[in-house]
């Protein structure tokens, strides 16, 4: 492994407590399904890769997002693709996560996650209409969804990913 690697990566160390791990669950590698336009008749279905570490002596997570997965752009490349990254770090003053998601010629979004109802529910920073939700996580599964809510406070999922734990 090179410097950059050893610094980068880590072990579960004490700088998340244990009831505060949220992400735990999803350190590892996963496959998805990713369904996207559902207001349209034919909504799109794309396969995707998510890679999830621990970083920075296990003061955060790290994941790469990559849709489609490296595997089907050689055979179905899409120019709606998206390769990201995210890096969430423990803010032990506010006990949430403070994140930013970055892609390739894109802006750099701004997130805080909590946890509400057994979910991850992260907002996006200026706006109280948009969330990244994860839910429904297990060993081998977890749910992921793009949500806006709406006027009245119900959520209307825009984007919905069922991923599996690569084995």
């Amino acid at each position: 492994m090179d410097t950059f690697s050893a610094a980068l990566l880590s072990p579960k160390t004490d700088k998340i407590p244990d009831a505060y791990d949220w992400f735990a669950p999803l350190i590892g590698d996963w496959d998805f399904d990713f369904i996207y336009r559902l207001d349209r008749p034919n909504p799109t279905h794309v396969q995707g890769e998510w890679l999830f570490r621990r970083i920075l002596d296990g003061a955060g997570i790290e994941d790469i997002f990559i849709c489609p997965s490296r595997e089907t752009r050689k055979t179905n490349p899409r120019p709606d693709g998206e390769y990201g990254v995210t890096v969430r770090l423990f803010n032990a003053k506010k006990k949430c996560y403070d994140a930013s998601y970055s892609t390739f010629g894109s802006s750099v979004t701004r997130l805080t996650f909590v946890k509400e109802n057994g979910m991850l529910v992260g907002s996006i920073h200026g706006s109280k209409k948009w969330k990244w939700v994860f839910t429904e996580i297990s060993q081998d599964a977890f749910r992921w969804q793009n949500i806006t809510v709406q006027d009245d406070g119900t959520w209307h999922v825009n984007a919905d990913i069922q991923a599996r734990r690569r084995k």
